[in-house]
C-alpha cells in the first residue's frame, strides 16, 4: 500500500468558501434578487468564527467516506502556524491511478467548501441550501469514482 499525504489549508478553505458565496450572490443579483437578500447571504471573514465549526464538521464527513473506501487512511487537523488546516493521509493501492493521486486534493476541497456552504445557507437561507447541495452531491459522486478507480495491470506475454 502506498499513502498519499496533502495538506488543505484552512486559509485556502476559508478563501474559497467566500470567493463561492461571493459568486452566488453576484449570480441571484443578476437573476433579479435584491441587492439587500444578497448582502445577507455573503461569507466575509466576520463570520470566519461561525464558519470554522461548519468546515471541521464537513472534513470529518468526507474523511468518513475516504476511510471507507481506503482503510487505514487519517486526517489530522494542525494548528501549527505554518500548517493551520488539515493534514491527510490516504492509504491507497499499488494499481491506483497517479493522475487521480493529484486530482484527489482537490477534490476533497471541492466537497469541503460546498458541504460547508451548504450548511451555512441551511441557516441562512434554506432555499439556496437545496442548490448547494446539489453540488455537494455531485462532489461526492466524483470523490467515489476518484477512490475506486484502478489501473488495470498490463499483460505480459
Amino acid at each position: 500500500m502506498n499513502t498519499v499525504t496533502f495538506l488543505i489549508t484552512r486559509e485556502n478553505l476559508y478563501n474559497r468558501i467566500y470567493a463561492a458565496s461571493a459568486y452566488i450572490v453576484r449570480a441571484r443579483e443578476a437573476m433579479g434578487v435584491p441587492a439587500g437578500i444578497g448582502e445577507r447571504m455573503l461569507i466575509t471573514a466576520d463570520d470566519r468564527e461561525a464558519i470554522a465549526p461548519l468546515m471541521d464538521d464537513s472534513v470529518n464527513e468526507i474523511f468518513a467516506e475516504i476511510a471507507h473506501y481506503h482503510p487505514g487512511s487519517h486526517v489530522i487537523s494542525t494548528t501549527d502556524n505554518d500548517e493551520n488546516g488539515y493534514r491527510f493521509a490516504v492509504r491507497v493501492p499499488p494499481n491506483f491511478p497517479s493522475a487521480n493521486k493529484e486530482r484527489l486534493p482537490h477534490c476533497i476541497e471541492s466537497y469541503i467548501t460546498d458541504r460547508t456552504l451548504q450548511s451555512w445557507y441551511t441557516v441562512i437561507r434554506p432555499e439556496e441550501a437545496t442548490v448547494i447541495a446539489t453540488r455537494t452531491q455531485n462532489d461526492a459522486v466524483i470523490l467515489q469514482t476518484l477512490l475506486t478507480q484502478r489501473e488495470k495491470p498490463a499483460r505480459t506475454v
